[in-house]
C-alpha cells in the first residue's frame, strides 16, 4: 500500500497540485481560473505554460485555449531541432534569449547571429503560477529551451543512437527471459491448482456420501473427520494457488511493460510514448499488484480466524465442531468473495483516480451516480447476495445438508451469495437464486425424527407387540453401528388409532441429522423380523361383497 500511496501522492487532486489527465494526454493544473500545462520536447518536461479557463460547449474542462497554445510551443521547438538536425548547426552557434515584443517578453533562438520566430511569448499568467515577474520567467524559459536543444542535438548523434541500441537489446533480452521464467512459473502453478481441484471434487463428493451415510452432524468416524480436515486444507492450497498465479500474470505483464517502457524511454522520437506506458499502466499494474497480494493475504487472515472459530474438543462438543467444519467450507468462499469485491471496488476507485481529470468533489459524486446506476441494473443480484449472506448467518443450511426449497428435495452440494446448487435424489443438479429462496425446510439440521407407524392384526396382542417395539428400539441402541445414530429414548405413542384394516401403533425418536430414513428402514427390517417370530400378524386388507337377489 506504501507503493500506491507514493504513486498518487504526486498526483493528489487538489487546486494547487499538478493534476494528471485522462491518459496523460492532457496533464494539467488548476489555481484558481487559471490552468496551467507542461510542455514538452522529445518526452522531458521543460516549463509549465497558463492560460485562463474557458468553459464552451466541446470543452468540458475549459482546456482548449492551453492546448492549442502548448501545441504550437511544441511545434516551434519540434521545427527548431529538425532544423538543427538537418543542416548540422554547431551547437556552439546555438544562441537563446530573451526579448521584448509588443511590451511582452519573449524567448528566441539565433543561429550564427540570425533570429528565428519567438518561440514562447510570456504572459502575466505564466508568472503568476511561477510567482515571479514575467522577465524572470522568461529567463527560466530561455535557459530550460537552450538546455533542451542541446540534449536533442546530442541524443541524434550516431555514437550515442548505438550506444542506445546496445542498452535497449540487453535490457529487451533480460525482460524476454524473465517473462519467459514468470510464464513457465506461472504455467507450474496452473498445473498443480488442476490437480488440487480434481483431488477437491473427489474428496468433496466422498465427504457428502460417508455424511449422508453415517450422520450428517453427528460423530463422524475418524476417516470422515480426517476427511473433512483435508478437504479444508486442500480449499486453502487452491486459493493460495489461485492467487499466486494472478500475481505472477501482473509481474508477468508489469515486466514486459516496464521492459518496453524503458526501451522506448531510450530515443526521443519515443520517449513521450515510453513516459505515457511507465506513468499510467505502470501504475495500473502497480495497482493491481498491491490488491492482489492485499487480497491474497486477507484470504489467509480469513482462513486462519475461521480455523479459530471452530475450536477444538476441548472446548466444545464434538458435534458443534463437525458441523462448524462443514459450515466453514461455505463461510470460508463468502468471506472471501465479500472481501475481494470491496479490494476490487478500492483498486477501481484508485484506478479512476488515476484517470480522473476532475475535482475530488466531482469524483465522488461520478462515483456516486455510477454506484446508484449499479444498484438500479443490479438489483435483483444485491437481492440475492443479502440473501445470501442471511442464509449464512443464521445458519439455514449448509454444504451437505438436506433440504427442501419450494418443491426441489435433495442434498446441497454448493452455497455462495448468489446462488445454491442441491443434488436430488435421481442425481439432478437444481440451481437456485438465493433470492428466490423464501422458505426452507431443512432436515439435517441439529437432529432429526424418526416417526413410525404399524398396523396390526385386531386379533394380536397389542400390549405384546408395544413391548417389541421397545425391544427391538433397545437392540439397536446397544447396536454399535445404529446406536450412535439415535437420541434419547423413544416416545411410544401406543394405539394412534382404529384403522378399516388393523389397529395403528407409532413410535417415534430423535435421530441424528438426516438420519431418520435410514434408521426407519432398519427399525422396519427388524420389527417385522421379530413380529414374525412372536406371532404378531399385520392385517391384510380384506373387502366383503354382497349379492342381493333381484
Amino acid at each position: 500500500m506504501t507503493c500506491v500511496w507514493l504513486l498518487f501522492s504526486s498526483m493528489t487532486i487538489a487546486h494547487t497540485e499538478e493534476l494528471e489527465g485522462a491518459l496523460q494526454w492532457k496533464p494539467f493544473g488548476l489555481i484558481g481560473d487559471v490552468a496551467y500545462a507542461p510542455v514538452r520536447l522529445d518526452g522531458r518536461n521543460l516549463f509549465s505554460i497558463a492560460a485562463e479557463r474557458k468553459n464552451e460547449k466541446n470543452d468540458r474542462w475549459g482546456l482548449g485555449t492551453l492546448e492549442i497554445r502548448r501545441n504550437r510551443i511544441e511545434n516551434r521547438l519540434n521545427s527548431q531541432v529538425q532544423y538543427l538536425i538537418e543542416n548540422r548547426v554547431d551547437s556552439r552557434s546555438l544562441q537563446v534569449f530573451t526579448t521584448q515584443l509588443n511590451k511582452q517578453m519573449a524567448v528566441q533562438v539565433a543561429l550564427n547571429g540570425e533570429t528565428t520566430k519567438p518561440i514562447i511569448t510570456v504572459t502575466a499568467l505564466d508568472a503568476e503560477i511561477y510567482g515571479l515577474t514575467e522577465s524572470e520567467v522568461a529567463q527560466e524559459y530561455a535557459e530550460q529551451i537552450r538546455q533542451a536543444l542541446l540534449q536533442a542535438i546530442e541524443e541524434r548523434k550516431p555514437d550515442v543512437w548505438r550506444t542506445q541500441i546496445q542498452s535497449a537489446g540487453i535490457v529487451g533480452a533480460i525482460a524476454i527471459l524473465s517473462i519467459a521464467l514468470l510464464f513457465w512459473w506461472q504455467q507450474r502453478i496452473g498445473k498443480v491448482r488442476r490437480r488440487l481441484r480434481q483431488e477437491f471434487n473427489n474428496y468433496q463428493e466422498l465427504l457428502i456420501e460417508q455424511q449422508t451415510a453415517v450422520g450428517m452432524n453427528g460423530e463422524l468416524s475418524p476417516d470422515a473427520s480426517e476427511q473433512q480436515q483435508h478437504l479444508l486444507a486442500l480449499k486453502r492450497r487452491i486459493d493460495r494457488k489461485t492467487w499466486q498465479k494472478r500475481i505472477l500474470q501482473l509481474l508477468l505483464l508489469g515486466v514486459g511493460v516496464i521492459g518496453l517502457a524503458w526501451i522506448l524511454q531510450r530515443f526521443p522520437q519515443t520517449r513521450l510514448l515510453g513516459v505515457l506506458l511507465f506513468r499510467q499502466p505502470i501504475g495500473l499494474l502497480l495497482i493491481g499488484l498491491t490488491i492482489a497480494i492485499v487480497i491474497n493475504w486477507s484470504h489467509l487472515l480469513i482462513d486462519w480466524l475461521l480455523t479459530k472459530w471452530v475450536g477444538t474438543e476441548e472446548r466444545l462438543p464434538i458435534a458443534q465442531i463437525e458441523r462448524r467444519r462443514r459450515r466453514l467450507l461455505t463461510l470460508s468462499p463468502a468471506w472471501k468473495s465479500i472481501t475481494t469485491m470491496l479490494l476490487v471496488g478500492v483498486g477501481l476507485i484508485l484506478a479512476y483516480t488515476l484517470f480522473s481529470l476532475s475535482t475530488g468533489l466531482t469524483l465522488f459524486t461520478e462515483i456516486g451516480v455510477l454506484g446508484l446506476a449499479a444498484s438500479l441494473a443490479l438489483q435483483s443480484s444485491i437481492k440475492d447476495a443479502l440473501t445470501g449472506w442471511m442464509l449464512l448467518a443464521k445458519d439455514a443450511f449448509t454444504v451437505g445438508d438436506s433440504i427442501t426449497i419450494k418443491d426441489a428435495t435433495g442434498i446441497v452440494e454448493d452455497m455462495g451469495l448468489f446462488l445454491t446448487q442441491i443434488r436430488s435424489s435421481p442425481g439432478e443438479l437444481i440451481t437456485i437464486r438465493n433470492g428466490e429462496i423464501n422458505q426452507i425446510i431443512n432436515s439435517s439440521k441439529d437432529w432429526s425424527r424418526m416417526d413410525f407407524t404399524v398396523l396390526v392384526d385386531y386379533d394380536s396382542d397389542i400390549k405384546k407387540a408395544m413391548t417389541l417395539m421397545k425391544e427391538v428400539f433397545k437392540t439397536m441402541q446397544t447396536d454399535p453401528v445404529w446406536g450412535v445414530q439415535l437420541l434419547g429414548e423413544p416416545d411410544i405413542l401406543g394405539m394412534e388409532k382404529f384403522d378399516q384394516h388393523g389397529i395403528l401403533l407409532r413410535i417415534r425418536t430423535q435421530t441424528q441429522p438426516g438420519q431418520q430414513f435410514s434408521v426407519t428402514r432398519e427399525f422396519r427390517l427388524r420389527l417385522n423380523q421379530a413380529f414374525k417370530e412372536a406371532g404378531i400378524k399385520l392385517p391384510i386388507p380384506q373387502q366383503e361383497v354382497r349379492y342381493r337377489e333381484p
